[in-house]
This record gives structure tokens, C-alpha cells and sequence, in this order.
């Protein structure tokens, strides 16, 4: 895993964040704002000189200080299904779902170690993916609880 500061990313990285950092009243309003691990964070903009960064995370945009974002340390190789590119060969890396989906998905042969190409994407809307020579339709919700990593 490719674990490094939201600082160091630029426009249009996204990732997965891993842990918030810091201590005291700023910590404490980073994570009221939804910077919590296990979100997901795109960097939208970044100043001329790195302060501040405009990121989006759970559908809020923020403006962090570059010493904010240095706390913030987010994993860029494995991410939901929805940020993949469509024609980008990935690999199924965990099923963020209940037993029921992740039962239903195996019997689809998605499961962790399965290799899956996305055909088409909708923003929002029905992912078109190839598993096995499979081509499958999943919703935008069930796509978010899949998370890939770039390769086979």
C-alpha cells in the first residue's frame, strides 16, 4: 500500500484516508468536518505556492492548510470502483458490504483476487464491468463498496 500525506498530492489524486493526525481543537474540527479514516478524499485544487488545498470528502468541498493536510495520511492504490477509470484492468481488493452483497457478489465471481476490467461508467449510474469473460451491471452503490487496486 502507497501510504503517504494529503499534502504531497496534487489536483484530481484521490485515495482512501488512513488515519488523522494532529491533536487538539484542529484534530477535533477535521474530524467533525468528515476527514475520518476509511473516507474517501479527492484533492480538487492545490494554491500556486501548496497553501491551501481544496479537497472533496463525502460530498463536502474544504480548504485545508498545507500543515493540516500533512496530518492527513491517505492510501492512493486502493480505492472504490466508482473513481476507477472505464478501460482500467483492477483488481478486487476487499467488499466494504454486509454477508448478504458480498454473498450475491461472489456468486457474480466478484470477490477479493478476482481480476475485472469497467467497460462503461455513469456518474451517477450502472457500472458495466467484465469478470471472466462476464460482462455484469452494478449500481452506483454497489460499486462504491468494492475496492480495487490498478493491475491484475
Amino acid at each position: 500500500m502507497t501510504a503517504r500525506p494529503l499534502s504531497e498530492m496534487g489536483p484530481d489524486e484521490r485515495g482512501i484516508i488512513v488515519r488523522v493526525g494532529g491533536m487538539g481543537e484542529i484534530r477535533r474540527r477535521l474530524l467533525d468536518m468528515g476527514v475520518v479514516a476509511g473516507s474517501e478524499v479527492e484533492v480538487q485544487r492545490v494554491a500556486p505556492l501548496g497553501d491551501p488545498i481544496q479537497i472533496k470528502v463525502k460530498g463536502y468541498d474544504l480548504a485545508l492548510r498545507k500543515n493540516e493536510a500533512e496530518k492527513i495520511i491517505v492510501n492512493e492504490s486502493i480505492l472504490p470502483l466508482v473513481y476507477a477509470a472505464v478501460g482500467e484492468d483492477l483488481t478486487v481488493v476487499s467488499i466494504r458490504a454486509g454477508w448478504g452483497l458480498q454473498r450475491r457478489l461472489k456468486g457474480m465471481a466478484i470477490l477479493p483476487g478476482a481480476a475485472l476490467r469497467i467497460l462503461s461508467a455513469g456518474q451517477p449510474g450502472q457500472f458495466m464491468v467484465e469478470v471472466d469473460g462476464t460482462r455484469l451491471a452494478l449500481g452506483h452503490g454497489i460499486a462504491a463498496k468494492i475496492l480495487v487496486k490498478a493491475g491484475k
